[in-house]
């Protein structure tokens, strides 16, 4: 089975890197002052994660599939 490429795998590192520190920042809500009733933030950073590892692991799937054929 061939290995994936030193190119290819500096790209998807810094692609994931750049992927984790940009959404570091994001959230799902601003903060309201005091007078404001609104719902709490919904937690969408608990996610984020689990999707960048599941779409790691099927871009590499894909990657080895067709440098095999």
């Amino acid at each position: 089975m061939k290995s994936i490429s030193h190119n290819l795998r500096r790209k998807l590192f810094l692609s994931a890197l750049f992927i984790v520190l940009s959404t570091s920042f994001a959230s799902a809500q601003d903060e309201f002052p005091d007078d404001v009733n609104d719902e709490p933030a919904v937690p969408v950073d608990n996610y984020i994660y689990a999707g960048l590892i599941a779409g790691a692991v099927l871009a590499i799937r894909k990657l080895k599939k067709t440098e095999t054929v």
